[in-house]
């Protein structure tokens, strides 16, 4: 879990202080944060959605004491409520949340969700939420240290969400086994893991996924279903028969899923020097919508002189969501990894929070299960039954 509760005296004051800062100079080892926020249009048939908040260490240094603020004084509340838990309860409309650990890592780009619940059927224009990010120590750009965002109950049909992890960690692969064998240095094996879930009031029909990797990354085995640029930086795989029907209407137990869980094996070039690679990216897109009935029949079902409708995205700024690629310095001259090698797990993958703090517990209440998939090998696993690797 990425967020936790901090309680602080005088939030407003604290809130405030960061927002009206003058500008702070320069220092050789001050972190540049940024934040970023997106997913906060609910489609008019859904009853709320996980909206997310990015926290970016644009730096080569640790940022410590992080604390990170929103401002719901302009959220119209009787028509889309937040839910702090996990964060201070809200003070004069201001929720304060800190971090595990109070590090954002350099280099790290950190994906929060913060659950929205609509309040009656009211639809349109429901104010707006600020966020802000503050450290110990100056921010040598504060320009991108607050995002203000609309909150709108509007559209309807599918609303793919997509949240990829950070990669930092070395992978060793033996036959259907995956097992994390410490810090990624050059040279070496990882694994980008991401998720996509629909949090609209359709089903999406059919699956478009595009991953661009940071440079002096590269695939590191072909996907089925997937086709690669030349330079193995690139990939755009299409999925014709993955229906994600609406997290909302997801049910434990049966055969209809919400969002799939995926991953691909990733190398390191032997000649890449420590640090962050950023400009690494995930984008999801629905092929087609159906109605909420439609899994069981399918595109199967349609005629002959019929095709599925073109998607109608209820909300497109959460359809992308960025990562980076973080390879740590070689030790001894040596680029093998530091961690314990823990005997193999399955190729699902390491347990990580979709989104950090709350997000995770409303996808496991919502019933949506994740897939893993690695060549023809599919595999549906709920939260619960997958066992982490940390």
């Amino acid at each position: 879990m990425l967020i936790r509760s901090r309680v602080l005296a005088g939030a407003t004051g604290v809130l405030a202080a960061g927002l009206f800062a003058a500008p702070a100079m320069a220092e050789p080892n001050s972190a540049d944060l940024a934040i970023e926020a997106t997913g906060t249009t609910i489609a008019v048939g859904a009853p709320g959605k996980t909206a997310s908040v990015s926290l970016v260490n644009k730096s080569k240094v640790d940022a410590k004491g992080i604390l990170v603020g929103l401002d719901i004084s302009k959220l119209d509340t009787a028509k889309v409520d937040i839910d702090e838990s996990g964060c201070n309860k809200r003070e004069d409309g201001i929720i304060l949340c800190g971090i595990e650990g109070d590090v954002l890592k350099a280099g790290a780009d950190v994906d929060w969700g913060f659950p929205l619940k609509r309040k009656g059927t009211g639809v349109g224009d429901a104010g707006e939420i600020s966020a802000i990010i503050l450290h110990d120590g100056p921010d040598p750009d504060e320009s991108n240290n607050e995002v203000t965002v609309k909150v709108k109950v509007e559209g309807t049909g599918p609303d793919l969400t997509v949240v990829a992890s950070d990669v930092d960690k070395a992978v060793k692969v033996e036959g259907n086994k995956l097992s994390v064998v410490g810090d990624l240095h050059a040279g070496e094996t990882a694994q980008l893991i991401y998720s996509t879930w629909n949090q609209g009031d359709a089903t999406a029909s059919g699956l478009k996924i595009g991953v661009k990797l940071p440079k002096g990354v590269t695939f590191a085995e072909a996907e089925e279903g997937c086709v690669d640029d030349a330079a193995k930086s690139s990939r755009v795989c299409t999925y014709q028969d993955l229906d994600f029907i609406p997290e909302s209407k997801d049910k434990p137990g049966d055969d209809q899923i919400a969002g799939g869980r995926f991953f691909h094996l990733l190398t390191v070039g032997k000649d890449v020097k420590a640090g962050s690679l950023s400009g690494g990216k995930v984008t999801v897109e629905a092929l087609g919508t159906q109605s909420l009935t439609a899994r069981a029949t399918g595109r199967s079902a349609l005629p002959a002189n019929a095709e599925a409708a073109a998607p109608v995205e209820v909300d497109a700024t959460d359809n992308t969501d960025a990562y980076a690629v973080v390879v740590a310095a070689a030790q001894g001259g040596s680029g093998g990894g530091d961690g314990d090698d823990d005997g193999g797990l399955p190729v699902t993958g390491p347990q990580a929070g979709l989104l950090g703090g709350v997000g995770v517990a409303v996808l496991a209440a919502g019933g949506a299960l994740f897939m893993a998939a690695r060549r023809r090998r599919v595999v549906l696993v709920t939260p619960g039954d997958e066992k982490s690797t940390v």
